[in-house]
């Protein structure tokens, strides 16, 4: 059994065994994500001039000798790297946040080397000003520049997109500083808030046309009372990434909404470990019964989701899910009223979800 590393010298001494035998440049920046594709990388753990014991670690186990790139690594090789790194859990003042991780992405659901239907590899970064051609470092640059690993998990930080801050961001900072524009955490503002279920009995999806009827006329129905008629609606949708540089939207919201603007880049706060993004686009409709039927019904079926709808001065926020819609109102007086006119589509849930 190999001797905990008590004291942060002997992790200085451990890493200067390391670095010895491996004839590389010591990477100013290193991290391990999953690949899916051709060159999307979705990063686990990214590390910024910090923890180079652990980059140490993973070039070991990988065969790096190199600089600038990027090398698979595997469930494997994976577990070697934490064998040789447990020594450091005997060190209280080391950050020990690659360790964890690694730790708990080994225990996730793996065929083989494999796991999410993605590679597992490593990426080293020794001069992040220099050009590079390996799109995952390209990527780690990225996501190290946004900050995003220092984002505390399930908190959400914004970004303005490479575009430059776009005017709704201050409308919504304005109107609703406590809330991102996340739909499914619309419900945080609990004195506004009320939500529908979409069938009888709370049944959440539709299985005959008549179901589908009666869900599209309860999202109109509720559109037409909060006023929709009345102004221009802006529909904001998300986009999953994993950098925060938008590059193409789901081609489902694409078609629906082909005018979408980005507005805004938000840390997602549902894949951690996994750094994630969600990129906000917003686009801006004239409304009638039925000019959303189609999202709506995809939104009905799990296929769209985060989907926020609301006036051009926000005024109100409508969210629909996969099984109703919840509602923000700017008073509980207003919350009150139009909870009052539907309360056959209440949930019996004493919570009210």
């Amino acid at each position: 059994m190999v001797a905990g590393w008590r004291t942060l010298a002997e992790i200085s001494r451990a890493f200067e065994r390391y670095e010895s035998n491996l004839g590389w440049q010591r990477p100013r920046l290193h991290g391990i994500g999953f690949v899916e594709g051709a060159d999307e990388i979705s990063f686990v753990r990214v590390n910024d001039d910090e923890d180079v014991l652990a980059a140490a670690v993973l070039a070991t186990v990988t065969g790096w000798h190199g600089s600038t790139g990027s090398v698979r690594l595997g469930k494997s090789k994976l577990a070697k790297a934490i064998k040789r790194l447990t020594p450091a859990d005997a060190c209280r003042e080391a950050d020990r946040a690659n360790l964890r991780i690694w730790r708990e992405i080994h225990g996730w659901s793996w065929i083989g080397e494999y796991v999410r239907g993605g590679n597992l590899i490593a990426v080293f970064d020794a001069d992040p000003q220099a050009p590079s051609e390996d799109p995952y470092v390209v990527a780690l640059r990225q996501v190290i520049a946004s900050g995003r690993q220092s984002v505390p998990p399930d908190d959400v930080w914004v970004w303005p997109p490479p575009s430059g801050r776009h005017p709704l961001q201050d409308a919504w900072e304005a109107r609703w500083p406590h809330l991102e524009p996340i739909g499914s955490r619309l419900r945080q503002d609990t004195d506004g808030w009320v939500r529908f279920h979409s069938l009888p009995g709370s049944k959440r999806y539709a299985e005959v046309p008549s179901e589908y009827t009666t869900i599209l006329h309860r999202h109109n129905i509720v559109l037409h009372e909060l006023g929709a008629q009345s102004c221009d609606l802006l529909v904001i949708t998300s986009q999953l990434a994993f950098t925060p540089t938008p590059e193409r939207r789901d081609p489902a919201l694409s078609d629906l909404l082909p005018d979408a603007e980005c507005w805004l880049v938000l840390s997602w706060p549902h894949l951690d470990p996994t750094l994630a993004y969600a990129h906000a686009y917003v686009s801006r409709i004239r409304w009638q019964p039925g000019r959303l039927d189609e999202l709506l019904r995809k939104v009905a079926d799990d296929e769209i989701d985060d989907v926020i709808i609301t006036p051009s001065d926000l005024a109100w926020l409508y969210a629909p899910y996969d099984g109703g819609a919840d509602v923000i109102l700017s008073s509980p007086e207003l919350r009150d009223d139009l909870r009052d006119r539907h309360r056959d589509w209440l949930s019996r849930h004493p919570s009210g979800h």
